[in-house]
Parts: structure tokens; C-alpha cells; sequence
């Protein structure tokens, strides 16, 4: 157990050090020294738990998401489109706050454009979750993957711009953004309501 322990303390410190390095000199220009050395752990212990840099913000994004998921509980969508809306606004709400409370995991993988590779899963998981919400709508007036794709692509775009504006709104104001205007639009184009 206390092994267990250690292990995910240097993991932690790892990935801490790594989002700190990487916010100050970007992502393509850190080294796995940098990490460690800010994280106080030695250079070859690194490789004890991940092959390189990659690896570890794979890591360090993959835990995030969980925890977001696990927050979110992505509402099914009904026919009902003021309580959807209502749940969704809610869905919005919560996903802002924990991109605040995360802000730097989420700035170093939304604004460095050197961690595409890293966000193209990301967002493919995303769309997933999305189209598996809105399966059980019977009316569709145009597909629920491409619905479920604009969504996820607006979404994005809205939290980043978010994010390179410092945050000018609160969490609640924008799960109200979020649900009127990518939400409410979508929803209408799918279902004709």
C-alpha cells in the first residue's frame, strides 16, 4: 500500500512539474530534465513510470477527463426541450467550473498548438459521449453524429476562447452561453422543434 502511495505521489509531481515547465517554455521546448528536476526526482526514476513526456500529459489529460466525466453525468436528451435545456445549462455550468479549477491543465492542452496529438483523442471521445446522449431522440432532422460534432467543435472553441480572455465570465454564466448557443441551435436543426 505505501508503495502504491509513493507511486502516485512522484506521478503527481511529475505531472505538476510538467504543466508548470511547460506553461513557461511550451511543451516542444521542455525536456524530461526539465521535469524532473522540477519536480525534485531523479532523471532515471522518471522511466519507471513513463516513456517520455508524451506518455506522462497523456496521463495527466486521460485523469482529468475521468474526473469530469465522473462530475458531468452528460444528460439524455428528451423530447422535453425545456428540461434538456435546463440539464444541459447545468452540464455547461459544470464543465467550466472544472475547467477552472483546472485551468492550467486545460490552457497548456487547449492554447499550445504543439499537443494536437493529444487533443485529437480528446475530442474524438467527446463526440462519442455526445452522440451516445442524444441516441434516444426518435426525430432526426439531420444526423446525431453531425450534430454531436458541431457541438463538441463549438464547445471547444467556446472554452478556449474562454481561457485566452481570462475567464471574463463565471462557470454558471457560461453553462448558460454554452446551452444557448450551441445547445439550443443544434437541438432545434435536429429534431425540427
Amino acid at each position: 500500500m505505501s508503495q502504491d502511495r509513493r507511486i502516485r505521489r512522484t506521478q503527481k509531481l511529475l505531472g505538476e512539474a510538467l504543466i508548470a515547465v511547460a506553461l513557461e517554455k511550451g511543451y516542444k521546448n521542455i525536456t524530461i530534465q526539465d521535469v524532473t528536476e522540477r519536480a525534485d526526482i531523479g532523471y532515471r526514476t522518471f522511466f519507471r513510470h513513463y516513456n517520455g513526456l508524451d506518455e506522462l500529459y497523456l496521463d495527466l489529460t486521460r485523469e482529468r477527463l475521468d474526473e469530469l466525466y465522473e462530475v458531468l453525468d452528460l444528460p439524455q436528451a428528451d423530447k422535453d426541450i425545456a428540461g434538456s435545456i435546463a440539464l444541459f445549462r447545468n452540464a455547461g455550468e459544470t464543465i467550466f467550473r472544472h475547467i477552472q479549477e483546472n485551468q492550467e491543465n486545460f490552457c497548456l492542452l487547449l492554447l499550445d498548438d504543439s499537443l494536437r496529438f493529444i487533443l485529437e483523442p480528446v475530442i474524438k471521445m467527446a463526440r462519442e459521449k455526445t452522440e451516445i446522449s442524444f441516441s434516444s431522440l426518435s426525430e432526426k432532422n439531420i444526423s446525431i453524429p453531425i450534430a454531436a460534432n458541431h457541438i463538441i467543435a463549438s464547445s471547444f472553441a467556446l472554452i478556449r476562447w474562454w481561457l485566452e480572455n481570462d475567464m471574463p465570465h463565471p462557470p454558471e454564466r457560461m453553462g448558460e452561453i454554452f446551452a444557448d448557443l450551441i445547445i439550443l441551435p443544434t437541438w432545434k436543426a435536429l429534431t425540427n422543434q
